[in-house]
């Protein structure tokens, strides 16, 4: 009878337990969140000690559960203190101030919140500050060169109001230059000097067999210490004239991003040739030996121009 009555209370008790299990699970909730909140971002190079401003656009925050609760933001730097700047963000557009006291790399953060009754949300940039004179090292220090006879400048074109920067980064301007559609690359070049045609490119640099070795004009670079020609077995790189081509790609204007594509693999340059409703743009490429040439949209791609004295 003693066997009888233990299994009986332990059924007993077993029929207890799912009971009160469920009622605990049917007590969680999960609080609402806030969404929509963005910002402006820094350009991914900046200088030491510059001083840029955020501003968060708030006018699109929504919370999930659909009630309109106040809203205030607080910024941060990297894992910095956080600063309070406003605890209703309906009354302003608040702005912030970050100053690059060293160099590095930064993120400011962006958090919008509503006491402890919702879940925060953030944005952030990310971006580095340098010292333009050490950005790029391993190029030729020559400001131009002449090779059978034509000059060239050894850097690409930059220019104040036409052209991409670099990651959208003036500062990057006068080190790697800007990059242009086809149609902004016809005018470009200082006074004394145009853009080279394909001809013109050949007449210097190509062997008695019309090819051009693109090791010959490529440079062994480093941008900010990390090499740009990572991926190039097919001989070594001379740099032999001093001519200093950089692997920075192409930006393609139809993604509104505008970022660089192909970095570290395209080194391109548009010509002033032109097939059929195309511009004629040389390039290099990390896997061929050779420069080749090619033809691109004349408005939609950007890419690099080298320019040739008259």
């Amino acid at each position: 009878m003693m066997k009888k009555h233990i299994i009986v209370s332990v059924l007993f008790l077993a029929a207890l337990l799912p009971v009160a299990c469920n009622k605990s699970s049917s007590t969680t909730t999960t609080k609402p969140s806030l969404n929509g909140l963005s910002m402006n971002q820094a350009p991914a190079y900046v200088a030491q000690n510059a001083v840029l401003t955020f501003k968060a656009e708030v006018g699109g925050i929504y919370t999930s559960d659909g009630t309109s609760p106040v809203v205030g933001l607080y910024w941060q730097v990297g894992s910095g203190q956080k600063d309070t700047l406003t605890l209703d963000v309906r009354k302003s557009n608040p702005e912030y101030t970050c100053k690059t006291d060293t160099l590095g790399s930064y993120t400011v953060f962006c958090y919008a919140f509503s006491g402890s009754d919702y879940y925060t949300t953030s944005v952030s940039s990310s971006f580095r500050a340098v010292d333009p004179e050490n950005v790029l090292t391993g190029v030729a220090a020559a400001e131009e060169i002449t090779v059978n006879g034509k000059t060239w400048k050894t850097k690409n074109q930059s220019h104040d109001t036409m052209g991409l920067s670099f990651r959208n980064s003036p500062i990057m301007d006068g080190i790697i230059g800007r990059m242009f559609s086809w149609e902004e690359a016809q005018t470009v070049c200082p006074d004394g000097w145009h853009l080279p045609t394909v001809a013109e490119f050949e007449a210097s640099f190509a062997d008695e067999d019309g090819v051009i070795n693109a090791a010959d004009l490529m440079a062994d670079a480093s941008f900010l210490d990390q090499k740009m020609w990572e991926y190039f077995p097919q001989m070594p790189i001379s740099n032999k004239y001093g001519f200093n081509a950089l692997p920075l790609g192409y930006i393609d204007t139809l993604d509104t991003f505008y970022t660089y594509e192909k970095y570290g693999e395209y080194a391109m340059w548009w010509t002033a040739d032109q097939y059929e409703d195309a511009g004629t743009y040389l390039y290099i490429y990390k896997e061929y030996p050779e420069v080749r040439q090619y033809h691109g949209d004349k408005n939609s791609l950007a890419m690099a121009v080298r320019c040739v004295k008259d």
